[in-house]
């Protein structure tokens, strides 16, 4: 792979790593101050603008390019069977990736404890996951089972391990667990500290003494 095509691998990397950032800082920054927040409802305004950035940037900058390239041929403008009706369902495609994204970044139900678990892991599991498929379906497609090496079919074992671990491991945004108190801490039966020596605690043996009295205070035998 060249250096031109490494940096625009770069490019979506940045870019769609950033993507799920702020596609979930839209969706929850839909909420209306003093209103009831409707999930829902914010899903579809925060989707709607994301459409609108498309538009911007996918059928007005293409449209610009092309004028600004016409050289006047009839074929210029001519969009083939096969090259429309693939490009549409890749428009398509992705449409419907980006809905199920926030679907499922905003899938917490409120909680906001989940909420920051999700964003940390849903597009952790999305990145790791659409490259096994496309790497599964291209090799097929093109009829290159054959002539892959084993290490390429290790690489995607390691993806999905990957995916597994975060599913496992995801992070924890509840409040940290409390350290459990130590032995020393922890009080005897009748309020007596348990650092006091155990002979205290432990009941006397027998044995035999000479007449007196009991001091009930000091639970002692006085010998006269």
């Amino acid at each position: 792979m060249n250096s031109t095509a490494l940096l625009y691998v770069l490019g979506v990397v940045i870019c769609w790593g950033l993507y799920s950032v702020f596609l979930h800082m839209g969706s929850i920054g839909m909420n209306v101050e003093g209103a009831k927040p409707d999930l829902t409802t914010n899903r579809m305004k925060a989707f709607l603008l994301v459409g609108i950035a498309y538009f911007l940037v996918a059928v007005v900058g293409p449209l610009l390019i092309l004028k600004l390239r016409d050289s006047g041929a009839a074929t210029h403008w001519s969009f083939p069977s096969t090259g429309w009706k693939m490009s549409l369902m890749a428009g398509l495609l992705g449409a419907f990736g980006a809905f199920f994204l926030l679907m499922a970044l905003s899938s917490d139900g409120g909680d906001m404890s989940v909420r920051k678990v999700l964003i940390a892991m849903v597009p952790t599991l999305v990145f790791a996951g659409a490259p096994l498929v496309n790497a599964l379906v291209s090799v097929t497609k093109e009829g290159l089972w054959a002539k892959t090496p084993p290490q390429f079919f290790i690489g995607l074992l390691l993806a999905a391990v990957g995916a597994g671990l975060v599913m496992f491991y995801k992070p924890s945004s509840g409040p940290a667990a409390k350290k459990p108190e130590s032995p020393a801490a922890v009080s005897a039966p009748g309020d007596v500290p348990a650092k006091a020596s155990s002979a205290a605690l432990s009941p006397a043996l027998p044995r035999k003494v000479g007449p007196g009295y009991v001091d009930v205070t000091t639970r002692r035998y006085h010998v006269s």
